[in-house]
């Protein structure tokens, strides 16, 4: 009942001022339970919580995941106070480098009462007048952006919300007491800015501007604005030293001289364990805070329990009204009014790509592709893919390349184990079906190339990039893929050279042992040569070789041609035969390939092929025998047998025996096919 007195002059008003200040603390956090546990974790962030931490970190979150974190309050004895649902966000990757994370979090909420007293003259009626404030954090948007596989940066904007419930009493006709209620909002967005920097696989760095910039949508009248948000500008380094792949230190330090450094130990690829504290001049004691947690993962869901104990004493229930105005709300998301918590965070990758564990950094051809040769891709690398292991443990890592249309599968390579952050270099290689066989001419084909990483199913990264098939009589000037032309199989060779045996078979009969295949070598040399005309090969070390059975059906050909014909022609009757590749020192244009073959003769019965040593050479056959073999230069053919014997002999003890070309490097002798 409102007690009636006479008008103001009987009525002395007494108005307690208020002393104290009740604060509610509905949730606090430390961005997830992982940054709790580490407690230094600006540089190493890379989930949702990078929107509170560091927003670079968003770069390193997973494609498409959903967070959700919960807390519980611990009082003293640890006794639960309640739990409050925090947060509920996600983060999206798009084009690669591009992430974008967005959360809700209706738990990042401070309430404060500021109670007062309107009470009348006399022991009389005593009404209470309480200020209520809200400090609330609903909202936060990020974006990270990855510079290159050693750098991002990222800006986060946190969107507050304040409001301030002020009463004050007034009289209706003097006499009756009455409360009018008077509501105030402001709200702005604090933005954040950060940097992540990794200088190696065992260094990483972050630093992160925080509330950088504020852009006020509302704010309180002047007469109530010392109860208004302060954020503070303030500057924070963070480094993490990780040695192995089981161990990683983190140390955080800001512009207000506080600190926090932590531990994580990976037990299992699944498990880790954390331990963390805070500290700073400004807290008392100077270590504030104790912290640990615990953390599981999957490719399917991430859970992390972690659990802060702060130390010394902290803000009980009330404070002075002083206090309060004095030190203010700085930050919701970690401030002096902070009680010990314990803290649930799960996340759930939505989208059916997974984390990416490596990256294809780059593709290198080094090669074309020929049809006559193309089978030496499955052994002799075509190209180099660099790998590198975006993920924070050591990885297998196998590539697999394909083109479509001239391969029937992808070739995969064997695994390459790559340590946290590093690169290898991995060669490729590619099996190619019958159908390049098939080009005319020069095409450009798109390849694609992928890498996956153990154990998980799928690849990881996939590039493409550009092959060059050459057309089918293309040669690289190489007389090891020149062999690949030589077709002793070939239906046109089988016919030219059983056509020349039984036109000769009473010859050849009557020839002894030890010279049927001199005699056989010379029988086919002059047939074929007697039909062809020589063309000179302008280019020599690099042209357009024709097939055996083109060069027959043409008639002719360059020494090339010849060379390769012939050694077809002397391989489908079983001799063997090998190619004379020569490239002077310095003249290069003047490169040149004969061939010599395999007479059968054994060294000590040289004789019988030649009095003159220089006319052969004595070489090893396939079977390890020491033989002797003939020179034959093939720009002599269309001259007759003997003929580019001498000049083929000439040009041998020329360039090997007098030029030491052979011990120099510069002539090699390539066997093509032994029988």
């Amino acid at each position: 009942m409102v007690q009636k007195h006479h008008p103001i002059l009987k009525i002395i008003l007494v108005i307690v001022f208020p002393a104290l200040v009740t604060h509610c603390l509905h949730a606090q956090h430390f961005g997830s339970a992982r940054g709790i546990g580490l407690s230094a974790y600006t540089s190493a962030v890379n989930e949702l919580g990078a929107l509170d931490w560091n927003p670079a970190g968003l770069s390193r979150a997973r494609d498409w995941e959903l967070s959700t974190t919960s807390a519980v309050l611990v009082g003293k004895g640890h006794k639960v106070k309640g739990m409050m649902f925090q947060t509920l966000g996600g983060t999206k990757r798009i084009l690669e480098n591009h992430t974008f994370g967005v959360r809700y979090s209706p738990g990042f909420l401070l309430d404060f009462v500021v109670p007062s007293t309107f009470q009348f003259a006399n022991g009389g009626q005593s009404i209470s007048f309480d200020k209520k404030i809200s400090f609330k954090e609903s909202y936060a948007l990020g974006y990270g952006y990855q510079l290159s596989p050693e750098a991002a940066i990222g800006v986060s904007a946190r969107y507050m919300e304040e409001s301030l419930t002020d009463t004050e009493p007034f009289f209706e006709k003097d006499t009756v007491a009455r409360i009018r209620f008077t509501d105030y909002f402001a709200s702005s967005w604090n933005f954040d800015l950060g940097v992540q920097w990794s200088m190696n696989a065992k260094w990483h760095f972050g630093i992160v501007a925080k509330n950088l910039f504020r852009m006020k949508e509302s704010e309180f009248p002047h007469e109530t604005r010392e109860y208004s948000f302060r954020p503070t500008k303030t500057i924070r380094f963070g480094a993490t030293y990780q040695p192995t792949s089981v161990l990683a230190t983190s140390l955080d330090l800001d512009s207000r001289r506080r600190g926090a450094a932590g531990i994580e130990i990976n037990v299992t690829r699944s498990l880790q364990l954390r331990q963390g504290m805070f500290f700073g001049k400004e807290f008392a004691p100077f270590v504030a805070a104790l912290a640990s947690s615990i953390g599981w993962v999957s490719e399917s869901v991430q859970i992390d329990a972690g659990f802060i104990q702060f130390l010394g004493t902290r803000r009980g229930a009330e404070l002075s009204l002083q206090e309060f105005l004095t030190e203010g709300v700085r930050d919701i998301s970690a401030n002096q009014y902070m009680r010990n918590q314990l803290m649930l965070t799960v996340s759930v990758p939505l989208s059916v790509q997974r984390e990416a564990m490596a990256k294809i950094e780059q593709v290198r051809i080094m090669s074309e592709v020929y049809p006559s040769s193309h089978h030496i891709h499955a052994h002799r690398p075509l190209g180099i893919a660099r790998v590198r292991n975006i993920s924070s443990k050591p990885i297998e890592a196998r590539v697999s390349f394909f083109v479509d249309q001239y391969m029937d599968a992808p070739t995969e390579t064997p695994s390459y184990v790559i340590s946290p952050d590093a690169t290898a270099d991995i060669p490729l290689v590619a099996i190619f079906n019958d159908a390049v066989k098939l080009l005319p001419s020069v095409v450009l084909r798109a390849a694609d190339v992928f890498v996956k990483a153990s154990p998980h199913t799928g690849y990881d990264d996939k590039v493409q990039t550009r092959v060059v098939f050459r057309g089918r009589n293309d040669w690289d000037g190489d007389a090891l893929t020149l062999r690949y032309f030589v077709t002793p199989d070939d239906p046109e060779v089988l016919r030219f050279s059983r056509t020349v045996a039984n036109e000769h078979k009473e010859e050849l009969a009557t020839s002894t042992k030890e010279l049927e295949k001199l005699v056989s070598a010379r029988k086919l040399f002059d047939e074929f040569s007697s039909r062809l005309t020589y063309v000179r090969d302008p280019k020599q070390s690099k042209d357009r070789v024709q097939f055996p059975s083109e060069t027959l059906a043409l008639r002719g050909g360059d020494c090339d041609d010849l060379a390769v014909t012939y050694t077809s022609l002397l391989a489908s009757v079983g001799i063997s035969t090998a190619f004379v590749d020569v490239v002077p020192p310095g003249e290069e244009d003047e490169a040149h390939i004969y061939l010599m073959f395999d007479t059968g003769v054994a060294a000590a019965s040289a004789n019988i092929v030649s009095s003159n040593p220089k006319r052969y050479v004595v070489r090893r056959d396939f079977k390890g025998r020491e033989t002797v073999w003939i020179p034959i230069e093939s720009t002599m053919m269309t001259e007759g047998f003997e003929r580019a014997w001498e000049i083929g002999a000439e040009t041998y003890f020329r360039d090997v025996e007098a030029g030491s070309g052979l011990t120099s490097g510069w002539v090699r002798i390539v066997d093509v096919l032994s029988r």
